[in-house]
């Protein structure tokens, strides 16, 4: 299999599962190809935050998880093969599925975590990824 557009969901503090997404997705991708990361930032969705943090402390949150997104491509992903680096704010597997449509992907990459590994990508998430998808999902253990 040879894809020229994956997106990678990624969670922020658990760059070693990162790793291994990227290690899966240069599996995969062609050549050519771009692997565009994900983070998917829940926050708001929590609307007891809301009330006690004012929008300075979303807009700096929103800049510095880009500013890890963007060095985690860095780190991770071969200069050929890096896309964007995305910062959605939502429900995490909405958001997945809405910036799959939307960048018209190939395939998704994301990992699942094992059920005692506290994670914003559990196993629900990964679970209707791969339902509402609009391409083939990857799921790395």
């Amino acid at each position: 299999m040879s894809l020229k557009h994956i997106l990678m969901p990624v969670d922020l503090a658990y760059p070693e599962v990162v790793k291994k997404e990227v290690e899966m997705a240069l599996k995969l991708i062609d050549s050519e190809g771009v692997i565009d990361m994900l983070y998917v930032d829940d926050a708001r969705i929590h609307h007891s935050m809301v009330p006690t943090v004012g929008g300075k402390v979303f807009s700096s949150q929103h800049q510095n998880a880009f500013d890890t997104v963007q060095t985690m491509l860095e780190q991770f992903v071969p200069k050929q093969h890096r896309g964007s680096s995305i910062v959605r704010n939502g429900v995490v597997f909405d958001e997945v599925v809405v910036q799959a449509k939307q960048s018209n992907v190939d395939a998704i990459v994301m990992a699942s975590a094992k059920p005692k590994l506290r994670s914003y990508l559990l196993g629900s998430n990964a679970a209707k990824v791969v339902r509402h998808a609009p391409c083939s999902v990857f799921v790395v253990r």
